[in-house]
């Protein structure tokens, strides 16, 4: 129901209140960013590079980190609990060191982990305590000619747990392996991942990111060459044992991450690099075709980017570092297809990032290093590279006129952007804003008008109701 309080047909000036939620966002580019809640920095830790940092949301309350060793900490940024894990009785010189940590239904964790000899999973129960720990694989630290990295653990369906390794051989040759654990740590699937390579005798599938789709089936990214010298975005489906259901490679440089799509939980985003200089993001469909948004420019070479859904289920987030000082790190949040906003985050030192996972709040969590003393950093008196944990907020969705003038003028608003769909806009006495024909449509979530609003030709868009005049002035479709 739209309700106007009061109506002047031959200026087409209404004053009226509308509360009523908003349609899809349309094309309005909000250039307000969320503050920093709070901030940790993290010192060196037992066998753990900064580098090596990871943070995950829990699946009660808050978060965990790891950084040498796992850290509880609750939506405020106080820690619950912390746990280092045990050396091996098996090897008791050597130090156990933490890679990869996922998020459990019951409140608990399963850790990767490996020392000289072995790679292991952990599982922590809610208060921390370790349920078991379980060894699985060698670690090839020992051996000259071959290495094993692992990129990717995450907790399936079943209460499992699925880690990505990759696996290089000598002469420059990577292949793919896969590992599934049970509810009890036992590791049942063990599978190779290759991409058919033709007649190079080199062969390189190198796995970043896996995610489990809600049928059982996976989505594994990374970067392969195939028959090409030239490794490029690889995109495989696995079924629940995974097998191979298809693969692609073409295009880009190699994907960095991938996520269930907020807006199609059939399909996936993914993201990667295009060339050195480029972050970009694509749309992988249900039959692995690549559909690429518009990319970042300015990233640094050499780095990561990362991918997460907000709360909103219309939204994501990428993260990478972007080329600016000595490197900052980017955050970037789209609403359906539109930026909603941009942020960076460091200071005049270097800054990477390692992790970022979005909050209850609708905000994020983002882990990485930095080097500087200024800028956001708070704490920090010298220049030697730290963990830095920082929790950025949500966007505020109340937006207020400053001034009189259009719709579409940034400087009308507090927030210096135009209204996107999830803005909260109050028209303030004794301000008058302006829509006319010649304007884009105008969109919000809810209005209050206290002032003027002055249609002159105009539309808007309120709950996908859209208001336009017509020769009786208001039409509501």
């Amino acid at each position: 129901m739209i309700h106007i309080y009061c109506f002047v047909s031959r200026s087409y000036r209404l004053c009226m209140l509308l509360l009523l939620a908003c349609v899809t966002l349309a094309e309005a580019q909000v250039n307000q960013v969320p503050t920093i809640q709070w901030q940790q920095l993290l010192g060196s830790s037992r066998g753990s590079s900064p580098y090596q940092a990871r943070v995950v949301r829990a699946s009660s309350d808050g978060f965990a980190v790891l950084h040498g060793k796992v850290i509880r900490l609750n939506e405020s940024g106080n820690t619950i609990w912390e746990t280092t894990l045990p050396n091996p009785p098996e090897y008791p010189g050597y130090s156990t060191i933490t890679t990869h940590i996922a998020a459990a239904p019951d409140g608990g964790f399963g850790v990767l982990a490996y020392n000289r000899f072995k790679w292991s999973l952990f599982r922590l129960n809610a208060d921390g305590s370790i349920r078991w720990n379980k060894s699985f694989v060698e670690s090839t630290e020992t051996s000259t000619s071959a290495t094993r990295e692992f990129y990717s653990l995450i907790c399936t369906a079943d209460g499992g747990f699925l880690a990505v390794s990759t696996m290089g051989y000598s002469r420059s040759s990577f292949g793919t392996d896969l590992y599934k654990f049970d509810a009890d740590g036992n590791n049942t699937i063990k599978s190779d991942v290759d991409i058919p390579a033709g007649n190079e005798p080199r062969t390189y599938s190198d796995a970043k990111q896996i995610v489990q789709m809600p049928d059982g089936t996976y989505i594994l990214v990374g970067k392969a060459n195939g028959a090409s010298s030239s490794p490029a975005d690889w995109v495989v489906k696995l079924n629940s044992q995974l097998a191979v259901i298809w693969q692609k490679n073409k295009g880009g440089r190699g994907l960095d991450n991938v996520i269930i799509s907020p807006y199609d939980n059939t399909a996936t985003i993914a993201v990667g690099s295009t060339t050195v200089a480029e972050t970009r993001t694509v749309r992988i469909s249900t039959n692995g075709d690549l559909a690429e948004d518009s990319p970042l420019s300015n990233r640094v070479n050499f780095t990561t980017s990362f991918l997460v859904a907000g709360n909103n289920p219309a939204s994501h987030t990428t993260a990478d570092v972007v080329n600016e000082r000595q490197g900052d790190i980017r955050m970037q949040t789209v609403v359906g297809k539109d930026l909603a906003y941009q942020q960076k985050l460091g200071g005049s030192g270097t800054e990477t990032v390692t992790g970022v996972v979005a909050g209850a709040d609708g905000g994020f969590l983002v882990i990485g290093t930095t080097t500087s003393t200024d800028g956001d950093i708070q704490g920090k008196t010298n220049t030697d590279a730290v963990v830095w944990l920082v929790k950025v907020g949500p966007i505020s969705n109340d937006i207020y006129s400053v001034k009189s003038g259009n719709w579409n003028d940034p400087t009308v608003w507090s927030c210096n952007c135009i209204p996107a769909s999830y803005s909260d806009v109050t028209i303030k006495d004794p301000h008058i804003i302006t829509l006319d024909s010649t304007m884009p449509m105008a969109i919000c979530q809810n209005l209050e008008i206290i002032g003027t609003f002055s249609m002159q030709g105009g539309s808007l868009s309120i709950n996908g109701t859209l208001l336009t005049l017509d020769g009786d002035n208001l039409t509501t479709n």
